[in-house]
């Protein structure tokens, strides 16, 4: 397995290595293109916070999903850090940083829906098949936050 280095995205390193632990050998391989395009994607902590957020995001889409809403608890802490976030009208530098959903230098919070989102997809894919779960657009669209750039979530 080719691991995401130090340089790059924190997030993106915990989901990449943890989709090597849970997709089937036969998709494993896409990860590595992944990993070239993660490993200068940069890792600010604003960018690693839209990240994670984008994560969490990805979970409620997954379980609002009529086929999958029995999942919803899978991914309760991404549901409630959504609507805190969606909820929120404080923003530091073009960033929603709500209270107690902040950046922090650990990602303590945040990479909870990283881990989130990793359970979520491996549960829907156990029900309808690793092809049918979009974790590569998931993977994609983190890798699309560019260290630097803070869209709004």
């Amino acid at each position: 397995m080719s691991k995401v280095t130090d340089s790059s995205s924190f997030m993106i390193s915990h989901l990449i290595d943890g989709l090597h632990e849970v997709l089937p050998h036969s998709e494993r391989s896409k990860l590595e293109e992944f990993t070239k395009l993660a490993s200068d994607a940069g890792s600010d902590p604003a960018s690693e916070w839209q990240r994670a957020f984008r994560c969490a995001r990805w979970a409620e889409e997954m379980v609002s999903l009529p086929a999958h809403r029995h999942l919803t608890g899978e991914a309760e802490r991404s549901m409630e850090a959504v609507r805190l976030v969606e909820g929120t009208a404080a923003t530091t530098l073009g960033q929603f940083v709500p209270s107690p959903w902040h950046v922090s230098n650990e990602f303590a919070v945040e990479i909870t829906w990283v881990y989130e989102a990793l359970h979520v997809a491996e549960k829907v894919a156990a029900a309808v098949g690793w092809e049918k779960v979009p974790w590569e657009r998931l993977l994609s669209d983190l890798i699309a936050i560019r260290s630097g750039d803070h869209p709004s979530p």
